[in-house]
């Protein structure tokens, strides 16, 4: 992962303290969204491991598509890049290796899975 990625956060909080302002439950509302997400961030990766292994480049696209739009939510500019750059990469370079890009994706998707997970730990009841 480039050291750029890594200067910045994973998500970004005020766009999660948005999230909580969006409905009168606030915490448990964010805590509901990112469970749902962090579900279906999980199954889209996988799907990406497999159409990668089918060379399914309109699936990749497609997907690199979803997890952009969903990540968006969170804040979490770089992994919204990262799979713009793979949406991308599909289309304009379909010979091409699409490997490197798949898994700074990926690495991303730890970081964001890892800071969510943290941001929730920190509001569990105790």
């Amino acid at each position: 992962m480039s050291t750029e990625a890594t200067n910045v956060p994973a998500i970004d909080m005020r766009a999660i303290t948005q999230l909580a302002e969006i409905d009168e439950s606030g915490d448990q509302f964010v805590a509901e969204i990112i469970k749902v997400f962090l579900a279906d961030l999980g199954e889209r990766v996988r799907a990406i491991g497999l159409q990668m292994r089918q060379n399914d480049l309109v699936g990749i696209a497609a997907t690199a598509h979803a997890i952009k739009g969903g990540c968006g939510h969170f804040g979490a500019s770089h992994l919204v890049e990262l799979s713009q750059e793979l949406e991308d990469r599909t289309k304009r370079d379909p010979t091409g290796d699409l490997q490197p890009a798949i898994d700074s994706m990926v690495a991303e998707t730890e970081r964001v899975r890892a800071a969510l997970e943290a941001y929730q730990s920190e509001r569990e009841p105790r």
